[in-house]
């Protein structure tokens, strides 16, 4: 986590120092669980967190950077988990810990104080598994290539501050070590222009 908050303060200090236009947006992020993921945790995470950072290429244009943080979690009860030949039955608490990092394009419809925009990111997302038996900790954690489509909208309500709102699809690639985990986030927050 303090890896997170260093890149994006170090982003942040780039953007102010050579003075070129752009936007930071911070977010509160639900996230939806699908696919293997939900298979493993099924319940909406109401815990998390996206900042970004993007510079103007072109008037509609936008390319940037994206770091994110979702924590998924579930209580099960009297369930087993097996790990290659072995079972375990009991009570669990299951957490997914999914933390995106992206360079991103966003195409952005000039409408005046809303600005609807599509985007898109690559990059990749570590993904840390753990199961947790009263006191014993089962953990998989593993980076994985990630795809993440958007759709959403801006909205101006000054000079340098605005609001947004969107969606996004993680669409994380399986590997040797996990299953491909994906999902979906609701994302609601700022929008800080500078260079203007």
């Amino acid at each position: 986590m303090k890896k997170i908050l260093f890149l994006s303060l170090a982003l942040l200090t780039l953007q102010l120092v050579y003075g070129q236009r752009g936007y930071t947006s911070l977010t509160y992020s639900i996230g939806l669980p699908t696919g293997s993921l939900s298979e493993y945790i099924d319940d909406v995470s109401y815990r998390g967190m996206t900042a970004e950072f993007y510079w103007h290429v072109k008037k509609s244009l936008d390319a940037g950077l994206e770091v994110g943080w979702n924590v998924f979690y579930s209580k099960e009860d009297s369930k087993a988990y097996t790990s290659e030949t072995a079972s375990i039955s009991g009570v669990q608490f299951r957490y997914t810990n999914a933390v995106p990092i992206l360079a991103a394009a966003r195409w952005r419809l000039m409408t005046g104080n809303l600005e609807p925009y599509v985007g898109a990111g690559v990059g990749t997302s570590s993904i840390n598994r753990s199961t947790d038996f009263g006191l014993y900790r089962i953990s998989n954690n593993s980076w994985q290539f990630c795809v993440r489509p958007e759709a959403g909208i801006m909205f101006k309500l000054g000079d340098t501050f605005g609001a947004t709102a969107g969606i996004k699809y993680y669409a994380n690639f399986e590997n040797d070590k996990l299953e491909g985990q994906t999902y979906f986030t609701g994302n609601v927050g700022f929008v800080f222009q500078w260079g203007h």
